[in-house]
């Protein structure tokens, strides 16, 4: 390997630390204190998950302006920029004391998240090594899958030894030693001999061309419909595990085990991908990963207060979902180029982000009307419609490869 791909791959292995620390504790965090939150500060639960909502819908937003500056080759301001502003946030959300304040503070961090969180950076990835991005995405994501368990396992050691308020704290200060500079020279090492900044208005203008051919193209439409379905799925079962195990007879710290093992199994489902990658296209394991969702609410759904099966439910559940962080970048590329990935991935961002924003939100909702067997029945359904949604991209490519021919 040459220099150039020492520090190419140094970079990439600095990318995969620093979006594991970011992602543990300016998104999963969320999930880990949602219990302690409805029990200290006493407010309902719609309420605490509209911080959620509010932090992804502003991800969402910033997405597409993220992507853009990404294509520009500024992505080592965007990713270390967007998480110093994640950890100011996250050190100010320790000093809340009225939701809207709550909601204020968790709208800033959604904007750290646009910039910072798997978008962003696997545009990065994508720009600096173009056709051989997805090993690079994977090496990302094995490290990267085990932001929950940190979350989770850090966050019950903290609050056994302080309040959440301190912890938050101690968070914001890890997050910023490590994660930010980590992302930052990361971005630096990967993009090392990458063209410079091309004209902004040269950029703006490739985009919105790229961005408008892809939008009249039916495979995009397929991607913005498919993959929110798991977003739904996986955002309310995530930020939601903690009551759903406790309402099942599931001890606290059995289901703080539960919850952790998720992480993992999602860096074992990745690590499948690796081994079959070369003998299993993109679609097929795209369908399977939903299927395998929509069994593990099923599973989920008959635990009951057996252990065992809420184990089999986190194996299934992380294992599965672990393979889409991958498979939606690859699948994008594949369907609709690497020109301008940036802004394309950036807008195929929002409705999957949106949805991932409202499925706390909507969990809760949910539990109103009939508590958390409904909710699970819900997710199970989700997944089903993300399985006929694969399968309609499958068609509609079948059929361009046919008209081409």
């Amino acid at each position: 390997m040459t220099d150039t791909g020492q520090k190419r791959l140094l970079g990439v292995w600095l990318l995969g630390l620093g979006e594991t620390v970011i992602w543990a504790y300016i998104f999963y965090i969320f999930a880990g204190l949602l219990l302690t939150w409805e029990e200290t500060l006493g407010w309902q639960k719609a309420d605490l998950t509209l911080g959620l909502t509010v932090a992804i819908l502003t991800a969402a937003a910033v997405s597409p302006w993220a992507g853009r500056r990404i294509d520009e080759g500024l992505g080592r301001w965007v990713l270390g920029g967007g998480a110093f502003l994640g950890c100011l946030a996250l050190a100010g959300l320790s000093f809340v004391n009225d939701p809207w304040t709550f909601l204020a503070v968790w709208a800033v961090i959604g904007a750290a998240q646009g910039c910072c969180l798997y978008e962003p950076c696997f545009s990065v990835v994508t720009r600096a090594f173009g056709e051989k991005a997805r090993p690079a995405i994977t090496k990302i994501t094995l490290i990267a899958g085990l932001a929950s368990t940190l979350c989770f396992l850090t966050t019950a050691w903290m609050l056994k030894q302080t309040d959440w308020r301190t912890g938050l704290l101690v968070f914001a200060v890890i997050a910023a030693v490590v994660a930010v500079p980590s992302l930052f020279y990361g971005t630096v090492l990967v993009e090392k001999d990458k063209p410079r900044n091309r004209p902004s208005n040269e950029v703006k203008a490739l985009n919105t061309a790229a961005v408008q051919m892809a939008i009249r193209r039916p495979q995009f439409w397929m991607l913005a419909m498919a993959f929110p379905f798991m977003a739904l799925n996986h955002g309310i079962l995530l930020n939601h595990i903690m009551p759903i195990l406790t309402e099942r007879q599931i001890t606290r710290e059995t289901a703080i085990l539960v919850a952790s093992t998720i992480g993992p199994m999602q860096v074992f489902g990745r690590v499948m991908l690796m081994l079959f990658e070369k003998r299993v296209q993109s679609l097929t394991m795209s369908g399977s990963a939903f299927l395998i969702v929509m069994i593990a609410s099923v599973v989920l759904l008959t635990a009951g207060g057996e252990p065992e099966l809420a184990f089999l439910f986190a194996v299934l559940q992380g294992g599965a979902y672990g393979l889409t962080s991958i498979l939606k970048p690859a699948l994008t590329a594949e369907f609709l180029g690497r020109d301008n990935f940036g802004s394309i991935a950036g807008w195929l961002a929002l409705p999957y982000l949106a949805a991932f924003a409202f499925a706390p939100h909507l969990g809760a909702l949910i539990w109103e009307l009939g508590g958390y067997g409904v909710v699970i029945s819900a997710t199970a359904a989700l997944a089903a419609l993300g399985v006929i949604s694969i399968c309609a991209l499958a068609m509609v490519g079948r059929a361009q490869r046919r008209k081409s021919v």
